[in-house]
């Protein structure tokens, strides 16, 4: 039986993206969170903080995509009630 594929729509492909980048960071920043990690040369410690860094920029701007997604659609949910209510 074949899987349909069908073009998301933009909660679910944003809300995948966040999944994605979010394990990506959890998986990418493990190693700098391990104890063990103060071991390492100096020289690997600052690469490690600097890919930490520029991976958090990058989760915060999906964040900011997301949060945004979700309060525009409560904004535009509430103003809809908003009218039904005036209506009746």
């Amino acid at each position: 039986m074949a899987e349909e594929h069908r073009p998301l729509d933009p909660t679910r492909r944003l809300l995948r993206v966040f999944g994605v980048k979010t394990t990506d960071y959890d998986e990418k920043t493990a190693r700098l969170m391990d104890p063990t990690s103060d071991q390492l040369p100096r020289e690997e410690q600052l690469a490690l903080a600097a890919e930490a860094v520029a991976l958090t920029e990058d989760l915060n701007e999906h964040l900011r995509n997301i949060t945004s997604h979700v309060l525009d659609t409560q904004s535009r949910v509430l103003g809809r009630v908003k009218q039904v209510m005036e209506q009746a």
